[in-house]
């Protein structure tokens, strides 16, 4: 056995201990519902240009089953430029607990999406603030389900988001976020929370201004991880990730590869201060790839390699079975292989486009 085989192996060690740790978080990943309680929620959207999907979501909005009275949805439109503020303004005549508003200019150091959401929850009345955004679709059950987890410690209560797609390309991108928010919810339920998705997000009011809101953190081009890190970090909020079929959000996945690395780019470089633990999670896994791909080059034992290459299957698809079993959504398991050609490439490319891909790019907007 070479000294590059015996690193091979300590880096297929290194995975699998990882793995296993992730898989069994995300088994927990389960809580009871502990109110029945029915919380004043205001839900706040920021929408810029979403002509194409947010009627979908207003249509999802207004279709909510929970009390009217204790109710409100507050769309913030982001300077669009298209039909968007008209269909928004049709919804808001139509439904009275919708209310739509225009995000002034920022007098502070937000920017763009995090302006107009902090605008929206100054404009907001809730004991509980939930956010999605304009081109998802929420079920019916998502309030009063989401709601279900908040006792009186809990600050935060993230949910799952999957794709609503028409072909291979979002079907694989679906997989995707199936894999990175088993993770995130793997890591909460281990108390190790990581990070969250803004579209199926939701805190307390009484949280958010013990931290002094968007404008008492930090700008990041992921706000909702900035805003999530702020109030897990306190120490004073219990926070938890249920995995649970009436809290699935559907999104919508990037049309163009142009705008997947964008996509994905943002999110690396507002993640490039998260804890040591989410660090070393990304360390191992690029070791790991980088090893596979080049280990026939370098002269790694080819049956370790294959060895190793299929312990990896193994143990993504068994992290990416939890969540999409639990919201009864497994057909997408045909678009794995797809995935795991793509998560190559990704987890080796993405620290140098992080790094070095200057600006990013989202929205129109450049930061």
């Amino acid at each position: 056995m070479t000294v590059l085989d015996s690193i091979f192996l300590a880096a297929c060690a290194l995975y699998a201990f990882q793995g296993i740790r992730l898989i069994y978080g995300a088994a927990r990943a389960q809580y009871e519902e502990v109110s029945h309680y029915k919380p004043q929620v205001s839900i706040v959207v920021a929408s810029r240009n979403e002509e194409k999907n947010i009627e979908r979501t207003l249509a999802s909005l207004a279709a909510l089953e929970y009390p009217k009275e204790k109710l409100e949805v507050i769309i913030v439109d982001d300077c669009s430029t298209d039909a968007t503020p008209r269909i928004m303004q049709r919804y808001a005549q139509q439904f009275p607990f919708i209310r739509t508003m225009t995000a002034k200019p920022s007098e502070s150091h937000l920017r763009g999406k995090s302006n107009a959401i902090a605008q929206g929850i100054d404009n907001s009345s809730g004991e509980i603030i939930m956010m999605t955004d304009a081109d998802c679709a929420v079920p019916p059950s998502w309030v009063t389900a989401t709601t279900s987890y908040f006792d009186e410690e809990t600050g935060v209560v993230a949910g799952l988001t999957l794709l609503h797609y028409t072909s291979w390309f979002g079907g694989m991108q679906s997989v995707d976020w199936s894999y990175i928010l088993a993770i995130a919810a793997s890591a909460m339920a281990l108390r190790h929370p990581l990070s969250c998705i803004g579209n199926n997000f939701s805190f307390r009011r009484k949280a958010y201004d013990e931290v002094g809101g968007y404008r008492g953190i930090k700008f990041s081009v992921t706000e909702d991880y900035a805003l999530f890190k702020a109030i897990t970090s306190s120490g004073k909020w219990n926070y938890k990730y249920p995995l649970d079929k009436e809290t699935l959000v559907l999104s919508t996945p990037c049309n163009t590869a142009k705008d997947l690395y964008r996509q994905k780019r943002r999110w690396g470089v507002g993640g490039k201060d998260m804890r040591l633990s989410g660090m070393l999670i990304m360390a191992v896994s690029f070791f790991m790839h980088v090893l596979l791909l080049g280990g026939l080059f370098i002269g790694i034992n080819a049956t370790f390699l294959l060895a190793g290459l299929l312990l990896k299957l193994v143990l993504d698809l068994s992290l990416i079975l939890i969540p999409l079993r639990r919201v009864q959504q497994t057909n997408q398991l045909k678009y794995f292989f797809v995935f795991e050609l793509y998560f190559f490439l990704t987890v080796v490319a993405l620290p140098f486009a992080v790094f070095w891909g200057g600006d990013v790019i989202w929205k129109g907007r450049r930061y």
